[in-house]
């Protein structure tokens, strides 16, 4: 995929999954609530959180930008 697919991916995920969002993201403190649907950024159906839960995928987002 390329950076600027991929930082468009990024912008635009509402939720993701656990592996995009160890790639991407940085975890919160906090409680998740996981629900079975489709990941924005690797487009799989599996278990997925709201990406806030990810700091809304930031890391990725700055890397896809430089």
């Amino acid at each position: 995929m390329s950076d600027r697919k991929l930082l468009q991916r990024l912008q635009k995920a509402y939720q993701c999954c656990d592996a995009c969002g160890t790639a991407y993201g940085t975890p919160t403190d906090g409680y998740s609530t996981y629900w079975r649907g489709v990941c924005d950024v690797c487009g799989l159906e599996l278990a997925v959180t709201e990406t806030r839960d990810w700091g809304y995928l930031q890391r990725g987002i700055s890397s896809a930008r430089s």
